[in-house]
């Protein structure tokens, strides 16, 4: 492989800090065991607001390691996992994961979604929340509830249920009245 084309899939953190690891690992097996003080990760030039992703769109949180169920496949259980899942076909149970559920146009879904990101394009019969983005999308089909801080419902979505969006300000506000009454008026 040439130089160039190893540097060009090296330029991320997290593929250097994967090659880190993987060097590290390599070297005591060489040498021999590692010793008691672990060596620092090597530092990164970023800040830590640009190491925290950002995402424009709700959609470009999909990833690579996403689970897929295909549009003919049918799916029994409960999913669970750290990345996120992408639905086509049919899954008869709760869906938990870190990342983005993203139920396609073709997906019947009849279960709940603890997720804290999800695009709803399919039908849904169950529950989604507690969840920080909500997309229903123009065919999204959805009975239940929806728990979220944010939610987009897009022209000629269907939905039933009902929306809790809970904020810190959900407590009623108390003040101080700073007006002076007027002389002469009661």
């Amino acid at each position: 492989m040439p130089a160039e084309n190893l540097s060009r899939g090296l330029t991320s953190v997290p593929a250097l800090n994967k090659l880190y690891l993987m060097l590290k690992g390599f070297k005591s097996k060489l040498f021999g065991a590692p010793s008691l003080e672990a060596p620092e990760p090597p530092a990164s030039s970023e800040t830590p607001q640009a190491a925290a992703k950002q995402f424009r769109r709700l959609e470009d949180r999909s990833g690579p390691d996403d689970t897929v169920v295909s549009a003919q496949s049918t799916f029994k259980g409960e999913i669970s996992g750290r990345a996120g899942v992408r639905v086509a076909g049919e899954i008869q149970g709760d869906i938990r994961c870190e990342g983005l559920v993203w139920v396609e146009e073709t997906a019947k879904v009849k279960g709940n979604i603890f997720c804290a990101h999800v695009i709803l394009e399919g039908e849904l019969e169950g529950n989604i929340g507690p969840a920080l983005h909500v997309e229903l999308r123009t065919k999204a089909r959805m009975r239940g509830n929806i728990q979220t801080k944010l939610l987009a419902i897009a022209d000629g979505s269907y939905f039933e249920g009902q929306i809790n969006m809970p904020t810190p300000e959900a407590q009623p506000g108390r003040f101080a009245e700073k007006r002076q009454p007027k002389p002469g008026r009661d």
